[in-house]
């Protein structure tokens, strides 16, 4: 299966998901999407920013002293009175990461189960 179609079953799968991004942190592209209607580049660039911010920038480092401040960010979530965006790393390959926006009343512990599992197979396929 390719990524676009991992990344397609995913988001059908959770309800409320409107948008999963395959990003590179390093680079802040993102490199492949699933969305229920065709995103703006512009908001593609906004989510790869974020999610480096929220794994490792200036979310994650004010964050730190609350896990022991020793490992980078694995997961970030981000809540606004629309939507939920859950930022998971990879744990194979820390340079890679799922950014999902969801529905403020999606279940954002199953969310980030599927995304985990989601990015596990995509990076071992890769």
């Amino acid at each position: 299966m390719d990524i676009t179609a991992e990344l397609d079953e995913m988001r059908k799968a959770i309800r409320g998901c409107s948008l999963v991004a395959f990003t590179d942190l390093t680079s802040k592209l993102v490199l492949s999407t699933s969305a229920a209607a065709a995103p703006m580049q512009e908001e593609m660039n906004a989510l790869s920013e974020a999610a480096g911010l929220a794994l490792d920038g200036a979310f994650a480092e004010g964050a730190a002293p609350v896990w022991g401040g020793e490992e980078p960010a694995e997961l970030a979530i981000l809540m606004t009175g629309e939507d939920a965006r859950l930022f998971l790393r990879s744990q194979a390959n820390p340079a890679e990461a799922l950014v999902c926006v969801c529905g403020a009343t999606t279940d954002l512990s199953e969310a980030a189960e599927a995304a985990r599992a989601t990015l596990d197979r995509i990076v071992s396929a890769g």
